[in-house]
Formats: C-alpha cells, structure tokens, sequence
C-alpha cells in the first residue's frame, strides 16, 4: 500500500512539474507568436504604403490604428464604437448609432501599449462601457499620414473562397483608388487558387477606382503577355522593361477586368468579392465616422 501511495505521490509530483514548464514555455511562445504576428502586420501595412524591401520608411511616416467594434445595449440596441487616437496623447471610444448620428464620447484610460493586443483591449473597452452594454470587436483600420497630409489608408477583408475563407489587406490612397492587396491567410490549392497571392494576379487591382469596382468582373482570357510582365516587378526588370514602360502598359490595362487564374476562376471571383465588399464597407463607414467625429468635435490624432 505505501509502495502504491509512493509512486502516486511521484506521478503527480511529475505531472505538476510538467504543467509548470509547458505552461512556462507556452506562455514565452505565445508571447513571441504574438510580438512576430505584430511585427508582420506592421511590415504588410507599409509595404501595402509602398515601403516594401528597399524603400526605407520616412521618419514622418505616422500609421493610426482605428479600432471597431459592435455595442449591444442590454434593451437590443446595437450600435457602433471606435476607438480612435486624439490629439495629444491617449484614446477615445466614440458611439455611433447604426443611423450615423454620433453618441456618447468616452475616453479610455489605457497607454498605447494596451490597446494593440485584442484581449487587453477588450477589456478597457468593456471597462469603459460599463455594465449593460457588451462589445465584440469587429475589425482594425488604419489611416496613414505623411508628415501632416493624408498618405491613405489600409483595411481589412475576408470572403469566402474555393476552400476556407480568403483574409487580405487593401491599401487606398485618399480617393479611395486602390493601391495594392495583400493576401495574408490562404489555403486555396497550390498551382492554381493560391496563385491569388503572386504579383501578376494582385497587381491587376492597382489604379482602380471605387467607382471601377462597383461594376469590376473577373473574365476568363488569357492574361496579355505583356500586361502579364508589366504586373510583375521581377519579370519586368529581368525583360529590361523601363519603369516608364511599364507604367505605360499598366495604364493601357487601366479600364481592364480582372483576368481569372488559370483553372481558378472561383479564387478569383473571391478575391474580387473581398476586395469590393471590403472598400464599399469602409468608404461608407468612413464618411459616417468623419461626421461623427465632426458633430462631437473630437479631436482626432489623425
């Protein structure tokens, strides 16, 4: 009996010591996955800026994050809440009914630190709302500046695609034209929907306008060739393309549909579904959310 009290005593001794070091280790790892997740999303905002790999970031460079969330009131009411950065130094959450008019303003007693990571920042959130009103996060958007004129602005997107969902980024310059798109989560086939994320695909989303994308379709031809090099940054260097050539046949291709992967006519049609959804979103939202912010004067960082 005291043999089998011994080697239960041992085990569970050997099993505590094993929840404290995974535990350790899982709370060190998820503290790097967490600070490497930050650090590629800020490396995809830039480049999405046009500050990839070999365009250093100006020191003006300032990128504004724009938290969303969805507030529902104890009695059914749901509305909007941003928080967004003021002047200065520190946060707002601002309320915006689902009409657009502007609601209550509440600042947020958090340093910067706090808010970049979801979990934190849901609790200042709820903490500021008080008891009755629960937030779900939604999304964030970020406003780029350039010294003190507007560079544009990067927004987040999902849709569905052949497989799982699509996740991407979308850079807009202040007209709201499209700069560029990243695809940051994929799981479409290899060789076929997963060449949604090579440059010959992406890039033939650049100079569209809002307008363009109302009406904007994916055809099934055969990429131009030479549209295909000129999409490429790589391809067109290594065929001795100028960049003024290469401008040139990208403008030329301006008022083209989106030419469909081959064999992935689906991916490609998700691709262009998450794009459109993601800027009409946000350019609706947008000039909500700057006459709200204008009626409740606040003054924003940005």
């Amino acid at each position: 009996m005291k043999e089998i009290f011994k080697i239960t005593l041992s085990l569970t001794a050997v099993c505590i010591a094993a929840a404290i070091i995974l535990g350790a280790v899982y709370t060190q790892t998820e503290h790097l996955r967490k600070e490497q997740e930050e650090k590629t999303k800020k490396e995809t905002v830039e480049a999405l800026l046009g500050f990839g790999p070999g365009k250093q970031v100006p020191s003006d460079l300032h990128v504004y994050s724009i938290y969303r969330y969805v507030l529902s009131t104890s009695d059914g009411t749901r509305m909007l809440g941003y928080v967004l950065p003021i002047k200065g130094e520190g946060h707002v959450l601002a309320e915006v009914d689902l009409s657009g008019d502007p609601g209550k303003v509440i600042p947020l007693k958090a340093k910067e630190a706090e808010l970049v990571e979801r979990g934190p920042r849901d609790r200042v959130v709820s903490e500021a709302l008080g008891k009755g009103t629960q937030a779900t996060y939604a999304q964030t958007l970020y406003v780029a500046n350039l010294g003190d004129k507007r560079l544009g602005y990067v927004v987040p997107s999902i849709t569905q695609g052949f497989k799982t969902f699509i996740k991407m980024m979308v850079s807009l310059d202040p007209s709201f034209t499209l700069d560029g798109i990243a695809i940051t989560e994929s799981e479409e086939d290899p060789g076929l929907g997963a060449e949604i994320q090579q440059p010959y695909f992406r890039n033939q989303f650049a100079g569209k306008t809002l307008d363009q994308l109302k009406t904007l379709k994916v055809v099934k031809e055969p990429l131009p060739p030479e549209y295909f090099t000129a999409l490429d940054p790589e391809k067109a260097k290594k065929a001795g393309m100028s960049q003024a050539q290469v401008e040139e046949i990208r403008n030329k291709f301006h008022a083209a549909e989106i030419y469909a992967l081959t064999g992935a006519t689906i991916s490609s049609r998700a691709v262009l579904s998450g794009v459109r959804d993601g800027v009409r979103k946000f350019a609706y939202r947008w000039d909500v959310l700057k006459a709200a912010v204008n009626k409740q004067n606040i003054q924003t960082a940005f």
